[in-house]
């Protein structure tokens, strides 16, 4: 995120009206953006397959089927990316960055292979159980390949300083996609689901072709050294397991209810919970703001705070080192909670106006008791992952890892217990991101008052 905090100075720096605006419009697109993107567009093609006068039973096979898919492409992706950001990093600070994008073909070998075993099995399943056929299947697998591709590509964001062009490719995708759909369905008279599935493959492709071409633009065409990634995970195991636990509590409820809850509903081979899963969905838009909040008053504002104690740490005395630790200190508890309040008062007036038009979204009362308990979940996960992210500027990765396995732990334990109960399932998420924030607070305060000696030694 440095990348960014860049250029949201350079932005700021003009203190005027339409710098201010032009600001929190960039912080958007390049944060939330893509995600604003893809979501859109999952939510068009659905209103799309609604007007074509598709079944119930397709509807949900398309919305059950791309659930998955994008599930594993996270989780495919997300075991990679923290030890690689790290990768990265050291290859910008040694000055080899003829080794970035040899590492990005090897990342994405490896994440392919990971999420296309677990495709095919999907495939073979629907296949043999219910006959699907094989023009959605051979598009099917490709999407969820694509999808985990694209999302591993996006680690290297940061060092392509390309966020522009990234959501530009995520836009001009969109675009294709609908344009791919209607060519299939209505020229080709291919059935609506797998023209759908199509749309999303050539889009993602799109996304996908842009980002590995801007990093052999940035880089260089890769020779050797495809792997050399690979130590960074003997070398930084907490630094891997942290960042994976953290996403895996995020999805382990959802998880654990497709599997065992009494509540699911069954197409073809895939199991979903369409109130919590629906429920969830809107809940983390509606604290998606905090992202952007968190980028613009956090990356900005403590970033050089941190650079010039760091300095002080490696060439000035005793005084200057107390001295600057102390501003940073206050700029960074002074900038965390001003994320925190702002966000809880986002949420809270989200959430009443949701609920508003929740009766108009055919959501019931009860789809409503868990939208209302998910968004204050994923409220306390966030704040929970912008104190981990602070562990990452001090290379703290103990802290940062038991806090995300606290999170994770305490998730799993939660969501065993409302499925026995068969009742509360919004409340694990709620209850374990407490327990995660709170554990990275007094982690992180704990590590500040030790700062200097865990950073000198």
């Amino acid at each position: 995120m440095a990348g960014i905090g860049f250029e949201l100075k350079k932005i700021y720096g003009r203190k005027t009206l339409a710098s201010g605006l032009w600001g929190t419009i960039y912080a958007t697109m390049t944060t939330i953006g893509p995600a604003v993107l893809s979501a859109v567009l999952i939510l068009a093609l659905k209103i799309l397959l609604d007007r074509a006068d598709i079944t119930l039973l397709e509807e949900r096979f398309f919305v059950a089927s791309t659930t998955y898919a994008f599930v594993i492409a996270t989780l495919s992706a997300v075991f990679f990316a923290a030890p690689v950001s790290r990768y990265i990093s050291d290859c910008i600070f040694l000055g080899r960055e003829q080794d970035i994008c040899p590492s990005a073909f090897g990342v994405l070998t490896l994440s392919s292979t990971v999420s296309g075993v677990v495709m095919l099995l999907l495939c073979a399943g629907m296949y043999y159980r219910d006959g699907v056929p094989m023009t959605f299947l051979v598009s099917y697998y490709f999407l969820g390949v694509l999808v985990t591709d694209v999302y591993s590509m996006m680690t290297y964001a940061s060092a392509l300083k390309h966020y522009r062009t990234l959501t530009f490719s995520f836009f001009l995708g969109g675009l294709l996609a609908v344009g791919v759909y209607l060519f299939c369905s209505r020229r080709l008279g291919i059935d609506k689901v797998t023209a759908a599935c199509m749309a999303l493959v050539c889009c993602y492709f799109v996304i996908l072709y842009a980002l590995v071409s801007q990093c052999i633009r940035s880089f260089g065409m890769p020779k050797s050294r495809y792997f050399a990634f690979l130590p960074y995970f003997r070398r930084y195991p907490k630094l891997a397991v942290g960042g994976f636990a953290y996403t895996l509590g995020l999805y382990c409820p959802t998880i654990i209810y497709w599997l065992f809850s009494g509540m699911v509903e069954e197409v073809s081979i895939f199991r979903t919970f369409p109130a919590y899963d629906f429920a969830l969905f809107i809940a983390v838009f509606v604290n998606m703001p905090s992202l952007v909040i968190f980028v613009v008053k956090v990356e900005t504002a403590f970033y050089e705070k941190y650079t010039l104690y760091v300095s002080a740490l490696n060439n000035g005395t005793y005084e200057l080192i107390h001295k600057e630790r102390g501003v940073m200190a206050r700029a960074l508890r002074h900038q965390l909670f001003f994320v925190y309040e702002i966000q809880l008062i986002i949420t809270v007036v989200l959430v009443c106006l949701v609920s508003v038009f929740f009766p108009y979204l055919s959501a019931g009362a009860y789809m409503l008791h868990m939208f209302v308990i998910l968004s204050l979940g994923v409220y306390a996960v966030f704040c929970m992952y912008f104190t981990i992210v602070v562990f990452y500027y001090f290379s703290d990765y103990g802290g940062a890892c038991i806090s995300s396995l606290v999170f994770l732990a305490v998730t799993v334990f939660g969501a065993a217990a409302a499925v026995l109960q068969n009742d509360f399932y919004p409340l694990p998420l709620l209850i374990s991101g407490l327990c995660g924030w709170i554990v990275s607070f007094l982690l992180l305060r704990r590590r500040m008052e030790k700062l200097d000696s865990f950073l000198m030694c």
